[in-house]
């Protein structure tokens, strides 16, 4: 390493960094000890200072390791960026990408397999050859005398001959990865968007499978042929265009590599094989060219150097000219031959501009590190250009003297030893990825410096545990002298003064490695060193439970007795407690869970409030612990038990079960039945509670339909069962069994119906409707009525189904068991201190009707109302609502005029049909109805729908069948046509359908919309009004605002057949004429006072004319329908093709309106239905 490379890392962040660490931490040892902060030494002890300072080293490193995986992150974004497409034109890019991707990773696959493992990728160097299309890339590997024994299985030589590369191939050569990409990635001059998403891509691949050196150099081959060719523009082009993919592969690589120019098609400048015709094979095989050096004392960089090298070239050219000339006698081989050198020179120029361009050095752009220019020729084929020749032909204007043609040979010139003696050597000339090189920097130092934090921590730790466990004897044998001196010395009296019980029992359990001891450091820090407190902690354990077996356990005994004598008359409550107790002396009926909330919840009550939740927790402690205990010390109170057992059993089996269920699940997730759910926001505007209870006040989830079959029909069983084995709390078998199981089903099945039925009957007797003291009101109330909500309708099927339980099918039992059966088996509450606080009672109590038996009996009247039934009553609303919104809306005479045109004569009362609706309903629900039509009169029924059909078909129907239907251009095929008097007497203003339209419908359709639609249903279906916007959209095509018919376009000539000479379009009695001179837009009309239209094609000096007549009024037309046909891009850009027998005119349709009846189908989809 040089002392520059040294003196460069002192200078690097992270270097910089641990120093700082280094510095820091010896601050922190040797001033730590002299910090106090408000009499606090945070810094004080060995292991203090040694946990700040690792903290610190941990720190950094982890600060270093995430901007190191950030900056991982960036750059796999970076690649992800060019490897992504996000639009739609970036498909064709996508599936390029896609190509790429697969063909590397098969290429890897292969290599993987061949070599050993991953590292094979850069044992071998990777090359780019780019380049524009047809300068031979691809040639030049064939030819290049290199071995490609995986040439077959990826695929890379498919293409016969010297054709173009569609992607990029993979070339896997021995000694070297060549990648041959295709041409138009580097011009990108086809398709920009796409080969430039291609392009990145590529790059995107090569950053992502080759990470640490993406490629070892880049090979640009430029083609002599079109630098002879091309004008200084083209060449300027393809120079960016080499450069920009040259900057591309340095930034997005982010690397530097050497870059080797190939001039190829060197036999296309003329003379060339004239003038080495001669060479051996060996010969042919040594390089033409020239190397750079790598640094140059010029600001243009090594690029300067061209025409000086270029120029020894040429001399060396000039000598082998004179040697070759001594042998040749054929005149005009000598010609070419003295001319050849000079055929280069005149290249010079525009090499070297060309060259500048690409290479030339500026302050904006890191050099590109150019290594060397070499001319070659793969095979020669193609015609030699003579640059002398031509510019003096050019200058006399006797035109290019042709060259004889290259004749195809299989023979290279100046390639074989290209790759292996000059490119191959140079592979490790170029960079590394920077970001790789400094990740795994970054990655190098966060080892070492881990290994030694390692290091320094463990021995720390090992030093910190001798200390501690030398201390902790000394500590243990000086403080176990006076454990039970300080039982028997504090006092442990709970019924006196149970906080300073909880204290001594607090203190004891706290003694050093006792039962929750705090005592010294983390268990890592012991039991690095020999570690004792095993050996020392016994005494404390044994002190503490004997405190607890001793003194505790009667507290915890003595609260069960007295919960039990104080709450005899909450026998759920008093159930809970007795089983608590007869739990801690029975181990097979054990539960520790529920023994705990027993205590929780106990606590809670005797020692409430934010205060003492402390205390709580310290007891809740002390209890699990006497709980783990293998001698808990409780003793049993016989007197206590018989009485609770005496005060239980009086109460029936199935009264206990049902009054378990109800307290239980009377807030199970069933949620209640509230009119608020059922009614919509209307609706609950125009109910209200007899009682005056508000609406949202409702039924229990337990007495619903759901609370039938997912909480009381699965949890009968379970809680009788539950009862029936729990006979060891009430301890007497035969009272537990006073009646069998089926009995106490049925038993607690009657009440539970019973109080179902009342429920539901309170209810529904207490709702009723608002009065509407005004028939603004009445009106409102209907609509609501009669609206989407339906509410009547709601309200009646809500109560069929809370009451009808057995009228459920097949299907919804199986859902209502495999949703529902798993959940309420497992309904918990909380935590059992919920559960326990159910059995107090509250400031109110409970305030439910004790249940009934059978349900659906009872309801028998809801229950059978059909479907049709809720149609009839759902009619009566509408009815209503129809009569009174008439009568609110008097004060529009024109749809109150034409309502009373389509109703015709009275024919339906509106008490009529509340008094069918009225037998079909029980009470209350009748009684509504009752009062509703006593505010309704008699009700307008009519035949609206009929009479308008009538005038349908009588005014538009007939007319359009007799005129219309069948007709072109209705009727593409049709041999008739509709004439143009009865196209505008039908559809123009104020015709047929817009008559009809304007005075029967045009009040009730919202046309402000893209698609009309009715406002007031008047039994007219959608799709009749589509009839009437899509003659709406003729009708503005083909007239004009005063009725005239009238279509106004243009039409332009864009091309005509070369063998034709003159084309002629007549429209009645306008003509466009196009003869291949300049395009010029013709304007037309339509209809033209012809009934033909004629095109005409008249042949180069031919009387004989080709032509073509469109009969009828609508020939203009046809002539479109026919250039659809054969071209349905055209209605897309109007581009119109004639094609008669052979001959081909493209006309540019120029409409003068953005509405027009040109490519429209609105003609052909028009269709009047024979009703509206």
């Amino acid at each position: 390493m040089s002392i520059k490379e040294i003196g460069r890392v002192f200078t690097q962040r992270w270097f910089l960094g641990l120093v700082g660490v280094a510095a820091c931490s010896i601050f922190i040892w040797v001033v730590g000890p002299l910090i106090t902060v408000a009499g606090y030494e945070p810094l004080k002890s060995d292991f203090q200072r040694l946990v700040t300072i690792l903290v610190i080293v941990f720190a950094w490193a982890l600060i270093n390791l995430t901007k190191q995986h950030k900056q991982k992150v960036r750059e796999d974004e970076s690649i992800q960026t060019l490897l992504e497409v996000d639009s739609q034109s970036d498909k064709e890019a996508a599936s390029e990408i896609d190509v790429m991707r697969d063909r590397i990773e098969q290429a890897i696959k292969v290599v993987t397999k061949t070599h050993k493992g991953k590292r094979s990728l850069y044992d071998l160097p990777w090359y780019v050859l780019i380049g524009p299309p047809g300068t031979g890339k691809t040639t030049v590997l064939k030819q290049s005398g290199l071995e490609f024994p995986l040439a077959e299985s990826l695929g890379a030589d498919s293409i016969a001959g010297v054709g173009g590369t569609r992607h990029c191939d993979w070339w896997f050569a021995n000694k070297a990865v060549l990648i041959d990409t295709a041409g138009r990635y580097t011009t990108q001059d086809s398709q920009e968007k796409v080969d430039s998403k291609a392009w990145h891509g590529f790059l995107g691949l090569l950053k992502k499978y080759r990470t640490q050196r993406p490629i070892n150099g880049a090979i640009v081959t430029i083609s002599l042929a079109s630098m002879m060719s091309q004008t200084r523009t083209e060449r300027s082009l393809h120079a960016r265009s080499i450069k920009s993919r040259l900057q591309e592969l340095k930034n997005q690589l982010g690397m530097q590599f050497p870059i080797y120019v190939l001039l190829t098609k060197m036999d296309l400048v003329a003379g060339f094989n004239e003038f080495f015709a001669d060479l051996s094979k060996e010969e042919r095989e040594e390089l033409f060219g020239f190397m750079f050096p790598r640094e140059v004392d010029d600001e243009r960089g090594v690029i300067s150097l061209f025409n000086k090298e270029f120029h020894g070239m040429l001399e060396r050219l000039d000598a082998r000219m004179l040697r070759i000339l001594e042998t040749e006698d054929d005149l005009e081989k000598r010609t070419l031959i003295f001319e050849f050198p000079k055929q280069l020179r005149v290249l010079q120029a525009n090499l070297d501009e060309f060259l500048s361009e690409i290479f030339a050095q500026n302050t904006f752009e890191e050099p590109a590190l150019i290594r060397g220019v070499f001319l070659l020729s793969s095979v020669q084929e193609g015609i030699p250009v003579d640059r002398l020749m031509s510019e003096s032909t050019n200058g006399l204007g006797l035109g290019r003297l042709p060259l004889a043609t290259n004749v195809n040979s299989s023979h290279s010139y100046f390639v074989k030893n290209l790759f292996e003696r000059v490119i191959f050597k140079e592979q490790l000339l170029g960079t590394v990825n920077r970001h790789y090189q400094k990740q795994s920097g970054w990655m190098r130092t966060g080892i070492y410096v881990g290994c030694a934090g390692v290091l320094v921590g463990a021995s720390a730790l090992w030093f910190l545990s001798y200390q501690w466990n030398s201390k902790l004897i000394v500590d243990t044998n000086n403080q176990a002298n006076h454990i039970e001196a300080m039982i028997g010395a504090e006092s442990l009296d709970f019924e006196s003064d149970v906080i300073s019980a909880v204290d001594t029992l607090d203190n004891i359990m706290m003694l050093p490695l006792g039962k929750n001891s705090k005592y010294g450091h983390s268990d890592a820090v012991k039991k690095f060193g020999l570690y004792q407190g095993d050996k020392v902690s016994q005494a404390a354990n044994n002190a503490y439970s004997d405190a607890l077996s001793q003194h505790f356990a009667t507290l915890l005994s003595e609260s069960l007795v007295s919960e039990m004598e104080a709450n005899k008359q909450h026998r759920e409550y008093l159930y809970e407690t007795l089983k608590t107790y007869l739990m801690l002396f029975n181990p097979e009926k054990y539960q520790q869970e529920e023994v705990i909330a027993w205590f929780n919840f106990y606590f809670e009550r005797q020692y409430p409030g934010e205060l003492n939740k402390e205390l709580r927790e310290r007891l809740l402690v002390h209890t699990k612990n006497l709980l783990e205990n293998d001698e808990k010390g409780f003793s049993m109170d016989a007197t206590a038990i018989s009485a609770a057992r005496e005060v239980l059993t009086q109460m029936s089996l199935p009264e206990r079960a049902y009054q378990r269920m109800k307290m239980q699940f009377a807030k199970s997730h069933v949620p209640s039945f509230r009119l608020t759910d059922v009614l919509g926001p209307k609706g609950l505007e125009q109910f209200e509670r007899a009682s005056g209870k508000p609406l949202s006040q409702g039924i229990s989830g337990f007495y619903t339909y759901n609370g039938f079959h997912s909480i009381f029909q699965i949890q009968i069983n379970r809680t009788v069962k539950g009862l029936m084995e729990e006979n060891w709390v009430y301890g007497d078998d035969l009272k537990a069994h006073e009646i069998d199981h089926d009995s106490a089903i049925q038993g607690v099945q009657a009440r539970y119906y019973q109080d179902y039925v009342n429920e539901w009957k309170t209810l529904i007797e207490d709702i009723q409707l608002k009065q509407a003291p005004s028939l603004a009101l009445a009106t409102e109330q209907s609509r609501v009525l009669s609206g989407v909500e339906r509410p009547i309708e709601s309200l009646l099927r809500a109560i069929q189904k809370e009451v009808g339980l057995s009228k459920v099918t097949l299907s919804e039992n199986q859902k209502a068991a495999t949703e529902v059966a798993g959940k309420v088996a497992k309904v918990k509450f909380s935590n059992t201190a919920d559960k326990l606080d159910m059995y107090l009672p509250e400031e109110n109590g409970f305030n439910v009707a004790l249940p009934g038996k059978e349900v659906e009996s009872h309801f028998t009247e809801i229950l059978r109302l059909s479907e049709q039934d809720f149609d009839d009553i759902q009619q009566a609303m509408v009815n209503l609502r129809s009569y009174l919104s008439d009568l609110s809306s008097s004060g529009n005479n024109q749809k109150i005029a034409y309502k009373s045109i389509l109703d015709g004569t009275v024919t339906q009362d509106v008490a009529a049909s509340f008094a069918r609706a009225k037998d079909l309903l029980p009470k209350p629900f009748n009684q509504w109805l009752g009062e509703l039509s006593q505010e309704s009169v008699k009700f307008a029924e009519s035949g609206s729908k009929d009479h308008l059909n009538q005038l349908w078909v009588t005014n538009v129907v007939r007319p359009y069948q007799r005129t219309i239907a069948g007709r072109y251009p209705f009727e593409p095929n049709a041999t008739k046509e509709v004439r143009l008097k009865d196209f505008q007497r039908f559809f123009g203003y104020g015709g047929t359908l817009d008559s009809f339209f304007q005075e029967y419908l045009e009040p009730f359709v919202d046309t402000s919309k893209s698609r009309w639609r009715l406002e007031k249903e008047i039994g007219v279906r959608p799709e009749t009004l589509a009839v009437f916007q899509r003659a709406k959209r003729i009708r503005q095509s083909f007239f004009e605002s005063d009725n005239s018919l009238r279509v106004e376009f243009g039409m332009k000539p864009v091309y005509l057949d070369q063998h034709i000479t003159r084309f002629v379009l007549e429209l009645g009695d306008q003509d466009l004429v196009y003869k291949h001179g300049p395009a010029r837009s013709k304007e037309l009309r339509w209809p033209s006072g012809q009934d033909q239209t004629r095109i005409v094609f008249t042949p180069p000096e031919s009387k004989r004319e080709i032509a073509h007549t469109y009969e009828g009024e609508w020939g203009i037309f046809k002539l479109l329908d026919q250039s659809l046909k054969a071209r349905p891009e055209s209605r897309n850009d109007n581009i119109v093709m004639i094609d008669l027998k052979g001959n081909k005119v493209q006309l540019e349709l120029i409409p003068s309106s953005a509405i027009n009846p040109f490519w429209s189908n609105e003609m052909e989809r028009f269709r009047c239905p024979q009703t509206l």
